[in-house]
């Protein structure tokens, strides 16, 4: 059976204004005037025989119908964008651009790479960083690490690397007059926050320590600027094995208690599983896990 669709320029044009609400802004968007994008509108409502928009003097909103269409649109958009991405993905397989935590890039991967290079000289890596987790339909990132409860939706996630957490400082802070190696000495030190203060606040719950404010101190984004503002003396991180191993062994930091939290937060490779037609993608993935294998 024939399917019975509108035209193709005014299902975009509807898409567009309706995501904006705005027959100008969609007009800037698809480069056309607006006359242009009225008369795609006028062309789908009149195929189908209702209004899409309800239109004000000074607003556009979407009609009852069009509330209705423009998810089913927008989906059908992505899809086929998701589709043509793919195609686009095998012509140019050995080019990857991969999302990562900058911190897990410095620390862990960063020492790593070479022997990627080594064992796949033809794969080319295009390595973006940001704490973000990835916008798959609107970025152009072929598969990422993430840090996160690994729930994100319509993504393939295998865990990577779960992390410790124990308190890490200045070696100072064990000699002078409230010595760290009194447990119940940590009020009168700053906390070291990373991004929010619920790592602190389960570590706190986990020592048993219930009169210690965990919502104080400095929420510090980025791991690396939280691990040198520790070594500084400017307060009390949290600190993991894989970040901070290094620092322990030269005594750089020290780590005054023997409490450890494993939390339910993790490293995770993420990616659409469409991005797994991609050969070198798909080798890239299996070496990342096979580190922790």
């Amino acid at each position: 059976m024939a399917r019975r669709l509108p035209p193709l320029n005014s299902l975009k044009s509807f898409e567009v204004a309706g995501r904006l609400l705005s027959f100008t802004a969609a007009a800037r968007e698809l480069n056309v005037t607006q006359a242009a994008i009225s008369h795609q509108i006028k062309v789908i409502e009149d195929f189908l025989g209702v209004a899409l928009f309800d239109r004000y003097p000074r607003r556009l909103a979407l009609s009852e119908q069009g509330k209705a269409l423009l998810p089913e649109v927008i989906e059908a958009f992505d899809r086929v964008s998701q589709a043509v991405a793919a195609i686009n993905r095998e012509q140019y397989s050995n080019v990857l651009s991969v999302r990562l935590a900058p911190s897990f890039a410095a620390k862990w991967l960063s020492p790593r790479l070479k022997y990627f290079w080594l064992q796949y000289p033809e794969v080319d890596l295009r390595l973006y960083h940001s704490h973000d987790a990835v916008d798959f339909e609107r970025e152009e990132i072929d598969i990422a690490v993430t840090y996160g409860k690994g729930d994100w939706p319509g993504v393939v996630v295998d865990k990577l690397l779960s992390l410790d957490f124990f308190p890490v400082c200045s070696p100072a802070f064990l000699h002078n007059d409230k010595p760290l190696n009194d447990i119940n000495n940590l009020r009168y030190y700053a906390l070291l926050h990373d991004a929010n203060y619920e790592c602190w606040r389960d570590w706190l719950e986990l020592a048993g320590i219930g009169d210690i404010e965990a919502n104080r101190g400095t929420v510090i984004d980025d791991t690396n600027v939280l691990i040198q503002a520790a070594i500084d003396g400017q307060g009390i991180a949290l600190g993991s094995t894989t970040f901070v191993e290094d620092l322990l062994e030269s005594g750089r930091l020290v780590k005054p208690f023997d409490v450890t939290l494993v939390n339910e937060f993790a490293y995770y490779v993420v990616c659409p599983e469409v991005h797994l037609k991609n050969p070198a993608l798909r080798a890239f993935k299996e070496w990342l896990l096979s580190l922790v294998d």
